[in-house]
């Protein structure tokens, strides 16, 4: 009797398909959590820039959020305890509208009268806490310069 043998087939196009499908779908996985961790990384770190008058229109809606105020230092206000390292301040807008802040670290030497400042923190809805003072002033050894002096939060 003649005996039959088979040839075993080989589906070369399905495996092929299969492992196509596997790499495009690895693909996208890849893409998505690249695009999740770029958003998050920008929403923990964005800060909306707002001037003294245009944070306190926003109102509550701003509160506790991590924002950056500029305005003008007025220098009648500015209290520092050097002993826990306390600076509490006014801040005036360009329309007279004032605020109050504070900020935990050492007193940076331009802090006086008309100087710019830039606080990067939170507003509470009494007082804004400051956690980043950026401060520009016309320096006084050189023609028409800017001097400008960062100085981050101590707790």
């Amino acid at each position: 009797m003649a005996q039959s043998t088979s040839v075993p087939t080989i589906q070369i196009g399905q495996r092929s398909a299969n492992k196509k499908i596997k790499f495009i779908v690895g693909g996208i996985m890849i893409v998505l959590a690249i695009v999740y961790l770029i958003y998050t990384g920008i929403q923990s770190t964005a800060a909306y820039f707002f001037t003294v008058d245009e944070l306190y229109a926003r109102g509550a809606a701003i509160e506790n959020r991590t924002v950056r105020v500029a305005g003008k230092v007025d220098a009648e206000t500015i209290e520092f305890n050097n002993r826990d390292l306390i600076l509490a301040f006014d801040v005036v807008s360009e329309n007279g509208e004032r605020m109050h802040a504070v900020f935990n670290g050492p007193k940076p030497d331009q802090m006086r009268e008309g100087a710019d400042a830039i606080l990067e923190g939170k507003y509470n809805g009494a007082y804004f806490e400051t956690q980043s003072l950026l401060l520009k002033c016309p320096s006084r050894y050189e023609e028409d310069g800017v001097e400008e002096v960062q100085v981050e939060a101590v707790r």
